[in-house]
Order: structure tokens, then C-alpha cells, then sequence
């Protein structure tokens, strides 16, 4: 009797439903800070609002804190990031929402040459070592 190896499948996002990695993203200001006055424009000339309604899958937190303004985006991966955006313009700063809410949330690293996978081979890892001795090259 033939028994199949059980595997549970690989969650690919995009795949059925897309799930947006930044699910939250919370804007920290200063009421009275000059390097805050573009996100206080931004809270008042309503972009805001045109982007919140554009991205409908992301929770948006407004907070009023001392100190320089902050963008902290929280991703499905357990990782936050924090973006300070003192003295930006207010379409400076939908610029910044819109690239951070387009992120993964992983660390950015430059793919080579590596082949990345999340299944495994099928063939296994290949070695010239496992060459015949009379096929491998001689020098």
C-alpha cells in the first residue's frame, strides 16, 4: 500500500484574496511644532480623508504628541516601522504613506545571483563532488 506524504500548502498572498501587509498606520503630531505644520495641513485640507478612502484595508490613528511629527506603520509580519517627516510638505507626506503602505514590512536586501523558495528541491543540492571520480574534470 502506497501512502502520500502529507504537505500542508503554502499561503501565497495574491493568490485567492489579497491581503495588504500594512494594516495600520498611525500619525503622530505636534499641535504647536513648527515641523509639523505640513501634517497638520494635511489633517485640514482633507488629502487625507481622499487617501484613507483610496486605501480602505489600512486603519489610520491620528495622535497629538509632543515632539517631531512620526509615521509608525504596522505590518502583518510583527514588524513596525518608523518614518520621521519633520518639515515635509503635505503632498510630500501622502508620497511617504503611499510608499510605506506598499511595503512588505520585511528588511529591504538586494537579490544576487540566490535563488529564493519557499518550496524545496526536488532534485536536491547539487555538488560536483558528487561527480564519478573518471568524469570530473582533471587538471
Amino acid at each position: 500500500m502506497v501512502k502520500a506524504i502529507p504537505k500542508v500548502s503554502i499561503a501565497r498572498n495574491g493568490l485567492g484574496s489579497y491581503i495588504q501587509p500594512c494594516y495600520k498606520i498611525t500619525l503622530q503630531y505636534c499641535n504647536w511644532g513648527g515641523s509639523s505644520q505640513g501634517l497638520r495641513d494635511l489633517l485640514t485640507n482633507g488629502k487625507l480623508n481622499q487617501f484613507a478612502l483610496n486605501n480602505l484595508q489600512t486603519i489610520f490613528e491620528i495622535k497629538q504628541q509632543r515632539g517631531h511629527p512620526l509615521l509608525i506603520c504596522n505590518y502583518n509580519n510583527n514588524t513596525q516601522h518608523e518614518v520621521e517627516i519633520k518639515n515635509l510638505s503635505d503632498s510630500e507626506i501622502i508620497k511617504k504613506l503611499d510608499e510605506y503602505i506598499q511595503r512588505s514590512g520585511n528588511e529591504r536586501f538586494k537579490y544576487n545571483h540566490k535563488v529564493m523558495s519557499d518550496n524545496d528541491s526536488v532534485r536536491g543540492i547539487w555538488s560536483p563532488l558528487f561527480e564519478p571520480k573518471d568524469h570530473r574534470h582533471k587538471i
